[in-house]
């Protein structure tokens, strides 16, 4: 079962701000329960199991380790402007009884550089000229993290931005949070406890000012994709870590095909954005003695440790392939699970 939260195009806020919101913000996942089997039947698929290669024995591609820890080395724009606005987010989410989140700088870089390619464009909207949505931006520059992303911006004729990057920023913000439900995506993307992290992103550009938040869910220790394209049809080797404890209900395989350049028309239409649909959901294996209820037999085997091996069939086409991975901590069988990364693989 998968279960989505969609918000729509607000309504220009005061200031001529444009705020898009967010297409399915949280995904939501239902591990299907495990039935009993018979004896043989068990056996039967323990053997099969055992018969399938790893993902790193499937294929010798060269793979590189991602690492959401690792800050970037970046200086980003207006530091002390955005510490502020942590401040506030922080403030508000304490108030909702929600926990605090901690900077980003890969965020800061994902929204600097798409603030500053938006601003000197004229775009106003979640994409780029290139028709590159957030997911795939975050994921080009490295995030592996599930993300989302709050955008706003302003434009000015006649007159420039003679206020602080603070101010501006929190004016901005406060045009979140003023959202009423339903048509309220931003606010509940700022106050969503599943989050860990956020960065911000700002630039003005003469009468141009775009600002973003760039929220990210850091739970995934590490993870080792292929070092670069694959060939569609192939088999790519993925290898996950999850911390102690936490464990896997369900990866889900999202294709979107490569992005075509929009004009800024297109780009200001599109008022939400959410990851394509799932292609195919690959589960562990069950434990021996029992079997899913929907009859899967399973796709992977979940290693000591929190790591995971799991060959991923790149069986859609040339594209891009987003890894929705559904995990929790504690038993993961039969609760609702959020994402807790999406890393990219490319086919082409």
């Amino acid at each position: 079962m998968r279960t989505t939260v969609r918000t729509d195009l607000q309504p220009d806020v005061p200031n001529r701000i444009i705020a898009t919101g967010l297409l399915r913000t949280r995904n939501i996942l239902i591990v299907r329960p495990l039935t009993p089997e018979t004896t043989r039947r068990a056996l039967a698929a323990l053997l099969a199991a055992a018969a399938l290669p790893l993902a790193g024995e499937r294929n010798q591609e060269p793979r590189r380790v991602v690492m959401s820890r690792l800050a970037p080395d970046y200086a980003e724009r207006v530091p002390a402007a955005k510490a502020e606005l942590l401040r506030v987010v922080n403030e508000e989410r304490r108030a909702h009884g929600v926990p605090p989140l901690a900077y980003d700088l890969l965020g800061a870089k994902v929204g600097d550089e798409f603030c500053e390619d938006a601003a000197r464009n004229g775009t106003s909207g979640h994409w780029d000229l290139a028709g590159r949505a957030p997911y795939l931006r975050w994921a080009l520059a490295g995030g592996i993290d599930h993300h989302a992303q709050n955008f706003a911006a302003e434009s000015r004729r006649g007159y420039e931005f003679t206020e602080s990057a603070a101010e501006l920023l929190k004016k901005m913000h406060a045009a979140f949070m003023a959202e009423k439900p339903p048509d309220d995506g931003h606010r509940r993307v700022v106050l969503d406890p599943v989050w860990t992290h956020v960065g911000f992103g700002f630039a003005i550009v003469g009468g141009e000012l775009r600002m973003t938040e760039e929220y990210s869910r850091r739970v995934l220790e590490w993870a080792e994709l292929p070092a670069g394209p694959l060939k569609a049809g192939q088999v790519a080797p993925v290898a996950l870590k999850l911390p102690k404890g936490w464990n896997v209900g369900a990866v889900e395989v999202a294709w979107e095909a490569f992005p075509k350049p929009m004009s800024r028309a297109q780009i200001a239409a599109r008022g939400s954005y959410g990851l394509p649909s799932a292609w195919r959901t690959l589960r562990p294996f069950p434990p021996a003695g029992a079997r899913w209820a929907s009859g899967e037999r399973g796709d992977f085997r979940p290693g000591a440790g929190g790591r995971i091996e799991l060959p991923v069939p790149l069986d859609r086409g040339p594209g891009h392939y987003f890894l929705v991975v559904f995990a929790a901590e504690g038993n993961a069988t039969g609760r609702k699970l959020f994402p807790v990364a999406t890393p990219m693989l490319t086919a082409e």
